[in-house]
């Protein structure tokens, strides 16, 4: 016995829809039938062509660097090339700020959220650039990999060191740049980093 090539299959549709699939029929000189088939085609052929051959990743960035991600992507065991790309520009970006940017992070952040032991997980524990980390009762205090520190009280105040002193240990206040100029670091990077 034969195996048939189609299935039989009923469909229910809005009042409108029906009508204005009965006039494209009409139009194209097509049965109902034939013409909800040939408009399937067509909405599927669309979809196929819209699908791009190449990952995003693929798309944005040279052979060359596509490669370096997926080397990136493999050690690491990350589930795919636009979260390895992810993590690498996080990287990129977290090694060229300095201990300035963090604390004009946390400025920025607190706006919005009063809460230090958010701010710390948010701004300054998922930050590349951290060496150490203190918690107290009304403070947050850190220092990065160039050896500098910085903190924040409960109250917003800022605080700076390019020394690395400790919370208790002399730190001078920081006053944030607001929505000052660019910093001339701000443009070095806008430079070297072509996104």
């Amino acid at each position: 016995m034969e195996e048939e090539t189609t299935l039989r299959f009923s469909l229910r549709v809005p009042k409108e829809l029906h009508e204005r699939l009965t006039a494209s029929a009409n139009d194209h000189g097509n049965s109902l039938n034939a013409e909800m088939l040939r408009l399937l085609e067509v909405g599927l052929k669309k979809d196929e062509s819209k699908a791009p051959d190449k990952t995003l990743v693929e798309q944005l960035l040279p052979p060359a660097m596509v490669w370096r991600v997926r080397r990136f992507r493999n050690a690491q065991n990350l589930p795919s090339n636009e979260e390895a790309a992810k993590r690498l520009i996080k990287f990129a970006l977290d090694d060229r700020e300095s201990t300035k940017d963090i604390l004009e992070k946390l400025h920025e952040a607190f706006d919005c959220e009063k809460d230090l032991r958010i701010l710390a997980k948010d701004v300054i524990a998922s930050h590349g650039a951290m060496a150490n980390i203190k918690y107290g009762k009304d403070y947050v205090w850190f220092v990065t990999n160039s050896d500098e520190s910085g903190a924040i009280d409960r109250k917003g105040k800022l605080y700076f060191s390019e020394d690395g002193r400790d919370w208790d240990c002399g730190m001078n206040y920081y006053t944030p740049c607001g929505d000052e100029a660019p910093k001339a670091s701000d443009q070095e990077l806008d430079d070297e980093i072509p996104f």
